[in-house]
């Protein structure tokens, strides 16, 4: 499994960027006392230079929606103009560089035909958090199992450990 990053909310992570550019706290030092990382601090504070605030609100209740015109635009203009992913997810006022890079590798292995209308990550949480419950169910499980099987064992030992010795006796 990969790192725990603690989600912020797009409040937070406005208040962050504000601390730097407009008190300027050192990124390092915001990273360092909230834990929010720089390379994600450095990202949101060049959307905000180029988008401002309204990068930073959402509607409650609604979703960002991705048409599939604008992922095989996002996708020429990494291709064939040569941006960088995080510059067409600036442009596009993105929260996140990697949604582009997923666009990219999806056009990559079905080619345009793959590529289709969705809705934005959250929609997709869900699922993801009903899989990551499922994950810690088992292991739940089966960690009860092995104390249950360490249990036994233990109970068991100083039985196994008489026999052994009467085995012993019975073989000289």
């Amino acid at each position: 499994m990969g790192v725990f990053v603690m989600k912020y909310t797009l409040k937070e992570k406005l208040r962050f960027v504000k601390l730097h550019i407009e008190e300027n706290v050192p990124i390092y030092e915001i990273e360092r006392k909230y834990g929010f990382r720089a390379d994600a601090l450095k990202y949101f504070c060049r959307l905000y230079k180029v988008h401002g605030e309204k990068a930073f609100q959402k509607e409650e209740g609604t979703r960002q929606e991705y048409s599939r015109e604008m992922k095989l635009k996002a996708i020429k203009e990494h291709f064939e103009k040569g941006r960088s992913q995080r510059d067409v997810a600036i442009e596009l006022m993105l929260s996140d560089p990697k949604i582009v890079g997923d666009w990219i590798t999806k056009y990559k292995q079905e080619g345009e035909e793959g590529i289709k209308d969705t809705h934005s990550r959250e929609a997709y949480k869900l699922h993801d958090d009903k899989l990551l419950e499922k994950e810690y169910k088992k292991l739940l499980e089966d960690l009860e199992r092995t104390k249950a099987e360490n249990e036994y064992l233990k109970k068991s030992f100083p039985q196994v450990l008489e026999r052994s010795k009467q085995t012993k006796k019975k073989q000289k």
